[in-house]
């Protein structure tokens, strides 16, 4: 009776570990380019800066690449009302270090990262004229999912993400909601496969990035979470431990 409160035990605590999401404090994230840290969260670029802007922000230590996962996070685009806010955000992942900027303008910050020409790995918001998203794998911003929206003549648009990676298929899928000013709501979706481990190694900086090119934009992340997900024979394992205990448990008391 004990070995099964022990492993009953343990199998409770997995469970507790493997679900808990991680709120991200934003401020703890690793700065980079003309990324600031703000007061819900953070700037990526600005309206009063300069052209072509980028600007980055990162966790400061890896994550694995052979665990699945799932990231929420939130966003706000806002452009100074003189034209098109330019250019766009992403989510992502990348080997490369956890203080690094990519090419700015329609790059988003993701093409390029540290100079070295690296392919990063992440979800991908496009405004400007361009009016695209969706996940890219190898570090292009071109060729993404067009929306029905005008981004970047909106000026003005929140939203949501979530992007999930199960370590066994390989597949990295995202949905989420951009909302503009007066209240009207995009769904959008995507997913393509891509094995994280071969791509990066053991372990991964995940973050994100930001750009502007000839016009600018006030590009924020004001949430960030990050959850461990269990992988299905996981959870079969376990209950499979369960049901040997229960029945040497059995045994045992039909023995006596």
């Amino acid at each position: 009776m004990r070995n099964l409160l022990a492993i009953t035990a343990l199998v409770a605590a997995s469970f507790s570990v493997s679900a808990s999401a991680a709120t991200i404090d934003l401020s703890s994230l690793n700065l980079a380019g003309t990324a600031v840290s703000v007061s819900n969260g953070v700037q990526l670029t600005n309206v009063d800066g300069p052209a072509f802007q980028s600007g980055a922000a990162w966790l400061a230590q890896g994550i694995s690449t052979s665990t699945s996962f799932s990231t929420s996070f939130g966003f706000s685009l806002k452009g100074d009302d003189s034209g098109k806010m330019a250019d766009g955000i992403a989510l992502v992942f990348q080997n490369v270090g956890n203080r690094v900027t990519g090419n700015p303008g329609g790059d988003v910050g993701y093409w390029d990262l540290g100079g070295s020409g690296s392919s990063a790995v992440g979800s991908v918001i496009r405004s400007w004229d361009n009016n695209e998203y969706g996940i890219s794998t190898d570090g292009m911003v071109q060729g993404l999912n067009k929306a029905t929206w005008n981004f970047g003549a909106l000026n003005n648009i929140t939203g949501t993400q979530t992007v999930s990676y199960n370590a066994t298929t390989h597949v990295l899928s995202m949905t989420g909601t951009f909302t503009d000013s007066v209240g009207n709501v995009l769904t959008v979706s995507d997913s393509d496969i891509v094995n994280l481990s071969a791509k990066f190694g053991g372990t991964m900086y995940v973050g994100f990035t930001g750009g502007t090119g000839g016009t600018d934009a006030d590009q924020r992340i004001t949430s960030f979470s990050i959850s461990a997900v269990p992988e299905p024979e996981t959870y079969a394992m376990m209950l499979a431990g369960l049901g040997l205990v229960g029945f040497a448990a059995r045994r045992r008391k039909q023995a006596k």
